[in-house]
């Protein structure tokens, strides 16, 4: 959760010397949100194309959106996971998928977005990035790495 960090950030950048560990976005953000039951599932999708942050509570407590969560997958022991999405502005689509199996959520989301592509071959192996390098020695470094661990 972001309780003891900043909501995560998606807006799609560059970052040069980009924190480890950070929520920040660096390339592409998809805000869906998928809630299961063993009988149920639901998915939304946030269309918007501003700056948006998720800000994601996990609470013993049920929220507006708990409740409502509850009542379409027909159960009471939703989890109280709940996501607070902003953005600075531009018009919002927002897309419900009510399933009802995890497939069947899959398949409404294709049929409107369309379906994922499998990447290349080579997009799936090891890839070293040009960014981020502080200096030489830290180029060096990672050279050096690079045979010691036989990349």
């Amino acid at each position: 959760g972001t309780t003891d960090t900043d909501p995560y950030r998606l807006y799609n950048l560059d970052v040069f010397e980009y924190e480890l560990d950070n929520p920040m976005a660096l390339y592409g953000a998809i805000p869906y949100v998928y809630a299961l039951s063993p009988t149920r599932s639901v998915g939304m999708m946030w269309f918007n194309a501003a700056e948006t942050w998720v800000d994601v509570r996990y609470s013993d407590d049920k929220s507006l959106m708990g409740r409502v969560l509850s009542s379409l997958l027909s159960s009471d022991d939703v989890s109280s996971i709940d996501t607070h999405f902003m953005s600075e502005s531009g018009v919002l689509d927002l897309f419900l998928f009510l399933g009802p199996s995890p497939k069947d959520t899959t398949r409404q989301y294709s049929n409107v977005f369309g379906a994922s592509y499998l990447p290349p071959m080579f997009g799936i192996a090891y890839h070293q990035c040009r960014w981020n390098y502080n200096d030489q020695n830290d180029v060096q470094s990672i050279d050096k790495n690079f045979d010691k661990y036989d990349i």
